[in-house]
């Protein structure tokens, strides 16, 4: 890289390790809220476009489908240029957009916007994965408290939500869901010193990190047939998450601001899930902790669709959000073992390229299901894509024989 390029960096003194790690999941935080800021505010889209749930769903498909093209890209680039100002110059732009796209009165023009800023949302998770990775913290405890970060944000997030919406409404809600990216990609940009930690490098320069799996001959293909069982749970998961404040106002009844806190229970139990479940991949292995996960998951998935006391509801979400992000820390790291010395860039970038695509896809299916099948009946079907996919999981898992700690 040359000194004129916007995405290298000149020396300085580098921060302690406490505060790079502290920087990172801060960072992750700002990032989650740019995935989740849509659903909250859904019930207020519908109500002033007179949208179809269909053409809500499409909505958030649109936006998602960029992060994940763009995710496989940015992933790439993280292997050959600086990743933490390539970071902070994402978070500038989506922020910057995204303030934009709530001012605009027409809905096409905000899509437009949307999908500019998923670009520069696409630049965080593969590079920041591959940070973690290469600077030698790829165990279970640092990616477990790394997807915890995000899951305390979206819970504040929700929280602030459901006291501003209705004094700020939705476009008020997006641009304050922006606010802390921007204050991220000015602070990674400017404060001196400022990274998230580790150096773009192959995983044989480092024997520490390479697990002891790699010799049992991991194929490309046990790879991608991985993949396919992550992306049956992401495809239930994401629609779920989409329309669950949707559903709990017009099916269950809530008042939209109770929903939007309703929906916040699921990142307080995504946030004990993922730092429990880091800590015992470290302990019993990789794999069996993501079956034991996304198998507990799958149960819990047709239960929200029954008729319960409003109350029952928040506390249900509290375990599927538990299970879900359980499945977070080690998949990451199942996902490293097998692709071997590849850039970690690009493989963490295929990663969250394909799961944001199965994601971006998922909401515009349950709208589909539920404009012709009704809201309950479309989660009732989600419990079919995360049952295929710890299926298909299962299978590798007995294919690789995986055994102890991996």
């Amino acid at each position: 890289m040359t000194s004129g390029d916007p995405l290298s960096r000149a020396p300085a003194a580098s921060l302690p390790a406490r505060r790079v790690t502290l920087l990172r999941n801060v960072s992750h935080g700002a990032n989650d809220l740019y995935w989740f800021i849509l659903p909250p505010v859904l019930p207020l889209i519908l109500q002033e476009f007179g949208l179809r749930y269909a053409a809500a769903g499409g909505l958030i498909t649109a936006y998602l489908c960029v992060i994940a093209v763009a995710s496989m890209l940015t992933g790439r680039l993280s292997d050959r240029v600086d990743r933490t100002r390539l970071i902070g110059f994402g978070f500038l732009l989506a922020s910057a957009t995204l303030w934009v796209g709530a001012f605009m009165p027409l809905l096409p023009l905000v899509l437009v916007f949307l999908m500019i800023g998923g670009i520069g949302v696409s630049t965080f998770h593969p590079a920041a994965y591959a940070t973690i990775h290469d600077a030698g913290h790829g165990e279970g405890r640092t990616y477990g408290v790394f997807e915890a970060s995000g899951s305390l944000a979206l819970v504040l997030m929700l929280a602030a939500q459901g006291l501003l919406v209705s004094r700020i409404g939705w476009r008020g809600v997006i641009v304050a869901g922006a606010i802390p990216g921007a204050l991220m990609g000015l602070a990674l940009l400017l404060l001196p010193g400022a990274s998230l930690g580790g150096t773009s490098r192959n995983a044989a320069d480092n024997p520490a990190v390479v697990p002891d799996s790699l010799a049992h001959g991991r194929s490309a293909a046990s790879s991608a047939v991985f993949l396919v069982g992550v992306m049956l749970r992401v495809l239930g998961i994401t629609a779920l998450n989409s329309f669950i404040p949707t559903y709990l106002v017009h099916s269950v009844g809530m008042r939209p601001s109770f929903a939007y806190f309703a929906m916040g229970f699921t990142f307080l139990g995504g946030l004990a899930g993922a730092v429990i479940a880091g800590r015992f991949a470290d302990r019993r292995g990789s794999f069996p902790t993501f079956m034991a996960a996304s198998g507990l998951l799958v149960p819990l998935l047709p239960v929200l669709a029954l008729r319960m006391p409003p109350a029952a509801y928040p506390a249900l979400l509290v375990f599927v959000g538990f299970f879900s992000s359980a499945c977070l820390p080690a998949q990451t790291m199942i996902l490293a073992e097998l692709s071997g010395t590849r850039g970690k860039g690009s493989v963490f970038g295929v990663l969250m390229g394909t799961t944001a695509l199965t994601a971006a896809f998922s909401p515009l299916l349950f709208g589909l299901l539920a404009d012709g099948a009704g809201l309950a009946a479309a989660v009732r079907a989600c419990v079919i894509p995360a049952a295929a996919g710890w299926i298909v999981t299962l299978a590798v898992w007995k294919s690789l024989g995986f055994r102890g700690r991996n």
